[in-house]
C-alpha cells in the first residue's frame, strides 16, 4: 500500500469593473507575499484537516483489527499468522502511525489515534520478513521491529509495541508454546546437508518397502529463504523453512508410500514449483524429486525415477502321478 499525498491548492484574482470594461490590478511585492502566504497557510490547514479525518479514533478499552495480505497462511502449510500490535496501555490519549513494509513496498499504513487501554491488531497471513515501525510524534518516539519469516510458526505469535508510562515506547514478542510437529526452521550451512526423515526410519531394502527423496539445492553464490511443503490429500505434513546458503542442500526422505505433493517456494523471488508423486514413485524404485536454485532465485524441478527389479520369487509345486 502505497501512502496517500494530500494536494491543496488556492487561487485568488483581483479584478475591477470600470464602466463596463474588466482590467487586471497589478499585484505589489507585499501583496504578492500575502497571497503566497495565504495560499500556503490553506494548503496546511487543508492537509492537517486531511490527515486528522484520516486517523482512526479507538475508544477506552476497545481494539480494532485488521487482515494484512492474501491469507495464504491459511491455505497452504502449518504455519499461521503473525500479529502485530500497537497498544495504549496508559490513561492518557496518544496518536500515532503503524506502518509495516517489506523489503518492496508498504504493505499496511494507518495513522490511529489510541484513548486510555485501546489498541489496534494487524494480522500478517503471508509468510515473510517484515519491518514495523510505530511513531507518535507527540512523543518523540519511534520504535523499529523486524519480524523474520521464521518466527512464523504453528503457535500464536505477537509482537507488541505499547507507549509506556515514561512516554517511551517498548516492544515485546509472545508465543504459545505447543509442539509444532513437522514444521521445521532451519540454516542449511553451505557445503553441508540438512536431512530429515517423514514417517517411519527407512528400513533395508530387503523387506520390500522403499523410499521417495525430496532433495533442495543450492548451487549458487546466494543465499535463499526456501519452503518445503509435503502435502497429502491437501493435508501438510511437513511445512520446512530454510536459509539455503550456497552450496548447500536439504534432503527429506519419504518412507510411507502414498499420493504427495511436494512444493518449493522461494520468498526472495516469491517463485514457486510443485510435482505430484504416487505409489507408483515407491514400488521397487530409487526415485527423487530435485529441486534447484539459481543465481536469480529461479527454480528447476523433476522427478527421476529407476526402474529396478523387484526380486520377488514365485514358488511353485510340480505334482506327478
Amino acid at each position: 500500500m502505497k501512502r496517500r499525498l494530500f494536494l491543496a491548492s488556492a487561487g485568488i484574482g483581483l479584478s475591477t469593473a470600470v464602466a463596463g470594461c474588466t482590467s487586471q490590478a497589478p499585484l505589489s511585492a507585499s501583496s504578492e507575499s500575502d497571497l503566497e502566504a495565504g495560499s500556503n497557510t490553506s494548503k496546511t490547514i487543508e492537509n492537517e484537516t486531511d490527515q486528522k479525518l484520516e486517523q482512526t479514533r479507538i475508544e477506552v478499552g476497545d481494539t480494532t483489527e485488521r487482515t494484512i495480505g492474501t491469507g495464504s497462511l491459511e491455505e497452504r502449510g502449518l504455519r499461521t499468522a503473525h500479529h502485530v500490535v500497537f497498544g495504549n496501555p496508559t490513561e492518557a490519549t496518544h496518536h500515532g502511525t503503524v506502518t509495516i513494509s517489506t523489503a518492496s513496498e508498504t504493505v499496511f499504513e494507518e495513522s490511529v489515534v489510541l484513548e486510555a487501554n485501546a489498541s489496534i491488531v494487524a494480522s500478517l497471513t503471508d509468510l515473510g520478513t517484515y519491518t514495523v515501525r510505530v511513531t507518535v510524534p507527540e512523543l518523540d518516539a519511534t520504535e523499529v521491529v523486524t519480524l523474520d519469516a521464521h518466527q512464523f510458526t504453528c503457535n500464536v505469535t505477537k509482537t507488541t509495541v505499547n507507549v509506556q508510562e515514561d512516554g517511551a515506547l517498548g516492544s515485546t514478542s509472545i508465543s504459545t508454546r505447543m509442539a509444532c510437529p513437522g514444521v521445521v526452521s532451519e540454516t542449511a550451512p553451505s557445503d553441508e546437508v540438512m536431512s530429515h526423515t517423514l514417517g517411519d526410519e527407512p528400513v533395508p531394502a530387503d523387506t520390500g518397502q522403499f523410499t521417495h527423496t525430496f532433495m533442495l539445492r543450492n548451487p549458487s553464490d546466494e543465499t535463499w529463504t526456501a519452503r518445503m511443503l509435503v502435502e497429502a490429500d491437501s493435508t501438510a505434513q511437513f511445512d520446512g523453512l530454510y536459509a539455503v546458503e550456497p552450496e548447500s542442500t536439504v534432503l527429506l526422505t519419504l518412507t510411507e508410500s502414498s499420493t504427495y505433493t511436494l512444493s518449493v517456494d522461494v520468498l526472495e523471488t516469491e517463485m514457486t514449483a510443485s510435482e505430484q508423486i504416487t505409489p507408483e514413485n515407491f514400488d521397487c524404485n530409487q526415485s527423487s524429486t530435485r529441486v534447484e536454485i539459481d543465481s536469480e532465485g529461479e527454480l528447476i524441478m523433476n522427478t527421476l525415477s529407476t526402474l529396478m527389479a523387484c526380486g520377488t520369487e514365485t514358488n511353485s509345486t510340480d505334482e506327478s502321478s
